[in-house]
């Protein structure tokens, strides 16, 4: 089965079709999405400031800045605690 490569208009994530029929992306794309997002929901310390809408939507309820950054401390430590997975696997199985 030929593999099938599909990017998102607005991203540069690639999703793969495996042999299996399933849908798969790269561990460090994901990663890399989470610390995006986490970006996204960092704000400086004092700042107060309603949660970013997506393109022509409102927020359903504003969110102060110590949820925001909270938010982005728990996207930041999901993608480093995958991180130290894939790191694990990769040394129990290595390519070489």
């Amino acid at each position: 089965m030929r593999k099938m490569v599909w990017r998102h208009r607005d991203a540069e994530t690639p999703v793969r079709r495996g042999a299996d029929g399933q849908f798969y992306v790269a561990a460090q794309d994901v990663t890399e999405l989470l610390r995006d997002l986490a970006r996204t929901f960092d704000l400086p310390s004092g700042a107060d400031e309603p949660a970013p809408a997506g393109e022509g939507q409102a927020p359903s309820a504003p969110l102060d800045g110590e949820t925001m950054r909270a938010v982005a401390s728990i996207l930041r430590a999901q993608a480093d605690e995958m991180d130290v997975q894939l790191i694990a696997i990769a040394g129990l199985h290595p390519f070489d």
